[in-house]
């Protein structure tokens, strides 16, 4: 019994020892701990499916930190997501909405992870993120308002204030593609958001949803 062991923990050795130095670890840009700050543009709405997409910004940190002997990664990150929409509205006036909503998010995202050699990889992540608003403009005009009022613009505060337009929680499904070559990266994203957002009404419901491309910095 005893040979027994011996045996099957000098096998266990063995092979955490040969998958220590595989190939793949060896050959692979995913093989440590690494810092990513990375930052780009985003096309952005949050409200109903008819709104427009509005073109704005992001920018983040996270880290890349490897699992299972590397082909797959834990990538938490914290980021500054600006989103938004713009929406036109006819009802014998016209009516324009313009909205801006800063948020700070921690997207929470897990890797497959596909190397090209030892300088260059691709990563498939996805997984959750959370987000709470900061900052932000709400924006709606008319020819009603000038007509009424002289003055055609009316402004809220997107999140606090006496009277919120969108609720400052956030959460939602995150995911894409990273490219990697020595230390630059380049990620594709998108976020589709799972809570509504609309702070006054139920309906109609405004979720956040957004497309990115970012380029980077992967650093040891």
């Amino acid at each position: 019994m005893k040979k027994i062991f011996a045996v099957i923990i000098a096998a266990m050795c063995a092979f955490g020892a040969s998958a220590q130095i595989s190939p793949y670890r060896q050959f692979s840009p995913f093989d440590g701990n690494h810092f990513l700050i990375d930052g780009g543009v985003t096309y952005t709405s949050i409200s109903e499916k008819t709104a427009n997409y509005k073109p704005l910004f992001r920018a983040g940190v996270g880290g890349d930190i490897p699992l299972f002997y590397a082909w797959t990664s834990f990538c938490p990150s914290v980021t500054f997501e600006s989103k938004g929409f713009t929406y036109t509205a006819y009802d014998g006036y016209v009516w324009d909405y313009d909205v801006t909503a800063m948020s700070i998010e921690v997207p929470l995202e897990f890797a497959f992870n596909i190397p090209f050699s030892r300088e260059a990889g691709l990563q498939i992540l996805g997984g959750p993120y959370l987000g709470f608003g900061i900052a932000g403009t709400y924006s709606q005009s008319s020819d009603l308002f000038e007509s009424e009022f002289g003055y055609s613009t009316l402004e809220y505060k997107t999140y606090g204030g006496e009277n919120p337009r969108l609720n400052r929680f956030d959460l939602g499904l995150c995911g894409g593609i990273r490219f990697i070559y020595s230390f630059m990266v380049l990620k594709l994203n998108a976020e589709i958001g799972c809570a509504n957002m609309n702070a006054n009404e139920r309906q109609p419901g405004f979720k956040g949803r957004s497309f990115s491309a970012c380029f980077g910095l992967r650093l040891p």
